[in-house]
C-alpha cells in the first residue's frame, strides 16, 4: 500500500476545499421578492410555488432582470447556468437557473427545490375536518 506524502494530501485537500467553496459561493445568490425595487414587479406580486411553471419563469426572470441592473456589473451578474433562490411573496421559494440571460423567460426553475410557505399561526391543518367538535367526557 502506498502512502501519501503531507504535501500530496495537503494538494488533494487543497483542490477539495477549492471546488467546495466554490460550489457553495456559485449558488449563494437568494433574492427576497419583498425588497423595495422588487415588490411592484407585475409578474411578482401574484406569484407562489403553486402558480404556473410558465407564470413563475417570468417573475423569476423580471427579479433577476431587476438584480441585474441594480448590479455594479450587469453583463457579468447571473450568468447563464448560475442558480438563484427566490422567495415568493406568500413565503414559499424555489431555486431558478439562469438559461438565456437575454431572454424574457430565461430562467427554468428546479425540479424539487420549491419550498411551501411555513404555515402561519391562525392556519389549520389540512387534516382537520371542518365540523370537529371537542368531545365531553364523562364522569
Amino acid at each position: 500500500m502506498k502512502k501519501l506524502r503531507f504535501g500530496d494530501k495537503a494538494r488533494r485537500y487543497f483542490w477539495v476545499l477549492l471546488f467546495a467553496t466554490y460550489s457553495v459561493s456559485a449558488a449563494g445568490v437568494m433574492i427576497d421578492v419583498l425588497g423595495d425595487e422588487y415588490r411592484h414587479l407585475s409578474q411578482v406580486a401574484v406569484t407562489t410555488v403553486d402558480s404556473d411553471k410558465e407564470v413563475r419563469m417570468s417573475g423569476a426572470s423580471q427579479v433577476a432582470a431587476v438584480y441585474r441592473a441594480s448590479s455594479g456589473a450587469p453583463f457579468s451578474t447571473l450568468p447563464a447556468g448560475s442558480t438563484f433562490k427566490v422567495v415568493w411573496p406568500d413565503g414559499s421559494s424555489e431555486y431558478v437557473m439562469i438559461v438565456n440571460p437575454a431572454s424574457g423567460t430565461g430562467v427554468d426553475p428546479i425540479p424539487g427545490s420549491q419550498q411551501k410557505a411555513p404555515a402561519q399561526a391562525g392556519d389549520v391543518p389540512a387534516d382537520a375536518s371542518a365540523d370537529a367538535s371537542p368531545t365531553v367526557g364523562a364522569r
